[in-house]
C-alpha cells in the first residue's frame, strides 16, 4: 500500500513539475513574441516610415496649398498635381509597399496605412479628372475618397494604439496626426 501511495505521489509530483515547466516555456514564448512585435512596430514607425516620408509630405503639401480658402488657379493645380504631387505619391506608395514586416500585427497596420495613402492618391487623380473633364461630380467623388482615407488612417491609429497597449510600447506623441504615429518606444520589462 505504501508503495502504491509513493508511486502515486511521485506521479503527481512529476505531473506538477511538467505543468510548471510548460508554464515557464509558455511565458517565455509570450515574452519573445512581445519582443518581436515591439521591435517590428518600433522599426516600422520610427525608421521605415520616416525614411520615405518626404515624398508623401511633398505631395500633400502641394495638394493642400491650393485649398486654403482663396481662389484656385485650376490650370496651376492640375499641372502641380500631375507633375509633382501625383508622381510623389506614386513613389511613396511604391516605397511603402517595399517595406517588409515580420509580424502579422504590423503587417495589418501597414495595410491600413497603405489603403489610406492610396485613397489620398486616388483623390488627387480624381481632382485632376474633375477639372480636365469639367465634371463637378468628380469633385464630390474626390471628397468621398478623402473621407475614406481619413477613416483608414483612423483605423490605423486605433490599431497602433491597441498593439502598443498590448506589447508594452509607449507612443511618444500627445497626438497621432496625419495618419502617422510620430514615434514609439518599448517600455522597460518589469
Amino acid at each position: 500500500m505504501k508503495k502504491k501511495i509513493c508511486v502515486a505521489l511521485t506521479g503527481i509530483i512529476m505531473a506538477c513539475a511538467l505543468v510548471a515547466c510548460g508554464k515557464d516555456k509558455t511565458e517565455e514564448v509570450k515574452v519573445e513574441e512581445t519582443n518581436v512585435v515591439q521591435e517590428d512596430l518600433v522599426e516600422f514607425i520610427n525608421e521605415e516610415l520616416p525614411a520615405i516620408a518626404a515624398d508623401k509630405n511633398n505631395a500633400l503639401s502641394i495638394y493642400n496649398s491650393y485649398f486654403t480658402g482663396g481662389d484656385i488657379d485650376n490650370v496651376a493645380l492640375v499641372a502641380d498635381l500631375k507633375n509633382n504631387a501625383i508622381p510623389s505619391m506614386e513613389t511613396y506608395i511604391t516605397n511603402l509597399n517595399a517595406i517588409e514586416t515580420e509580424t502579422t500585427e504590423v503587417a495589418e497596420i501597414k495595410q491600413l496605412y497603405l489603403m489610406g495613402v492610396q485613397k489620398q492618391y486616388e483623390a488627387m487623380k480624381m481632382v485632376v479628372n474633375a477639372i480636365e473633364s469639367e465634371m463637378p461630380d468628380y469633385l464630390v467623388q474626390a471628397e468621398a475618397l478623402i473621407v475614406e482615407a481619413q477613416l483608414y488612417m483612423k483605423d490605423y491609429e486605433d490599431k497602433v494604439v491597441a498593439i502598443a497597449a498590448s506589447n508594452q510600447i509607449t507612443i511618444n506623441s500627445d497626438t497621432i496626426s496625419s495618419g502617422a504615429v510620430e514615434e514609439v518606444t518599448t517600455e522597460q520589462a518589469q
